[in-house]
């Protein structure tokens, strides 16, 4: 390994060259020594006064006021590494978990016989109109017959309808139906 390198090793620390001062202290010493009579008049200057008594008053100030920071340095704040809540990932125990959710229930249930009739003559009347108009040959035909049988399914299932007050369960019911 090399040794350490300083190069300032060999130096003397006299100012003058002479060699008599031994330290960066000695040399300070030497150089107020030297230079006491400008010093003594830089000290009884004028200038010098303001800026004691500038300082004086200054270390008397207080160094730090609390009007001085931001509310934000009397609190922690949170990071990202303090998050207690879940997390989107945990999507799946948190609907197993917490959640009062009934999954629908797919079966249609009951469904009477002139809806059935109804739905079916809407279906059949579309039917024959689309194959009225592919088929001119039989359009006369088939367009009557399709627009009264798509009539009478439409206006039989809109009269079968029930209103959203007729089917409500309570008063809180919304209509909202999964």
């Amino acid at each position: 390994m090399t040794g350490n390198k300083n190069s300032n090793e060999n130096r003397s620390h006299s100012s003058d060259g002479s060699g008599n001062a031994d330290g960066p202290d000695d040399a300070w010493a030497e150089f107020m020594s030297s230079h006491q009579d400008e010093l003594d008049d830089l000290e009884r200057s004028r200038t010098a006064r303001k800026f004691d008594k500038a300082a004086r008053k200054a270390e008397k100030q207080a160094q730090l006021s609390v009007d001085d920071l931001k509310p934000e340095a009397f609190t922690r704040q949170p990071g990202p590494r303090d998050f207690q809540g879940r997390s989107w990932l945990d999507t799946d125990d948190v609907m197993d978990g917490e959640s009062t959710f009934t999954p629908p229930n797919p079966s249609i249930g009951n469904v009477r016989k002139s809806t059935m009739l109804f739905v079916a003559l809407l279906v059949i009347g579309m039917g024959a109109l689309t194959v009225s108009i592919l088929i001119p040959a039989l359009s006369a035909w088939l367009g009557t017959v399709g627009g009264v049988m798509t009539l009478i399914g439409a206006a039989g299932m809109f009269f079968q309808h029930k209103g959203h007050t007729e089917t409500r369960t309570d008063a809180f019911d919304d209509g909202a139906r999964v």
